[in-house]
């Protein structure tokens, strides 16, 4: 069973049973938010008792081994290590709050370019995100994920 002390954002994980790939949004107390590796699929949310008995680590995780010799082998070794997550570094760009799902913890900004962009609150401090109303009008990072742009270091401009 995966333990919620190897999870963080970014956290790359493999569902047992049909080998999709996700990456760990946020995991709360109650619901881990996964974003999918495939294109055309939805964000995913997951009770944490069904993600624990459910999802791998990904790279414990391969096709071609069997769950038993998966499960032996990472029990042999110590707790993975995961790199700290990278400042986010860029031209900061200003737009509005097109969209928030507040419920689920993200949104989509609308850069003066005309390009819009996914943040999520993880990427910001909590008393951030809970300040921003759609419309408001916001600088911002954009930063490059494995499912394309993110916007990050979200704030609001007076």
């Amino acid at each position: 069973m995966l333990s919620m002390e190897d999870i963080e954002q970014g956290t790359p994980v493999t569902h047992r049973n049909t080998a999709l790939r996700y990456s760990v949004v946020d995991a709360g107390d109650e619901e881990v938010l996964l974003s999918p590796e495939s294109d055309g699929m939805q964000d995913l949310v997951v009770p944490v008792k069904l993600f624990r008995e459910e999802f791998v680590l990904t790279d414990r995780f391969s096709m071609g081994r069997s769950r038993s010799r998966s499960r032996s082998r990472s029990r042999g070794r110590g707790r993975m290590r995961h790199a700290a997550p990278v400042a986010a570094s860029g031209p900061k760009v200003k737009g509005k709050i097109k969209k928030l799902v507040r419920d689920r913890g993200f949104g989509f900004v609308r850069g003066d370019d005309g390009k819009e962009v996914f943040f999520h609150r993880s990427g910001l401090g909590s008393t951030d995100y809970d300040s921003l109303a759609e419309g408001d009008v916001v600088e911002y990072v954009v930063q490059e994920g494995p499912r394309g742009a993110r916007a990050e270091n979200v704030r609001a401009v007076s």
